[in-house]
């Protein structure tokens, strides 16, 4: 059974996880106001706390969140799971905004193909 509270969606957006050694680049899967997926050919190990970064289509500066990997796998397709943690209540309105515009996207994006 599912146990996610909120609904993710799929979405290909860049991102950055902040590391002491510099940044390494990933994609995104899917995103919700708790957590996010990421393709990477190098996950992280379960439990490690991470900063991520990344740019919405209303931030002018990069959006910075920390969050938890709650799960991580090499195939077969590299990636890991992040549950973002100590949100404060400006970081779930940048989520929140996200979500909503990628819906109305998506929403739109459905309405052309019946065109």
């Amino acid at each position: 059974m599912d146990e996610r509270t909120c609904r993710r969606m799929p979405v290909r957006v860049g991102c950055w996880l902040v590391e002491l050694d510099g940044l390494s680049c990933l994609y995104t899967f899917d995103i919700s106001e708790n957590g996010v997926s990421v393709v990477t050919e190098d996950p992280f190990p379960v439990g490690q706390v991470v900063k991520l970064q990344f740019f919405t289509p209303h931030s002018a500066r990069a959006v910075t969140l920390e969050a938890e990997v709650v799960w991580s796998c090499l195939e077969p397709e590299g990636g890991m799971g992040l549950k973002f943690i100590n949100l404060d209540e400006k970081g779930r309105g940048v989520l929140r905004e996200f979500s909503l515009l990628l819906r109305q996207q998506q929403g739109e994006a459905a309405d052309h193909s019946r065109e």
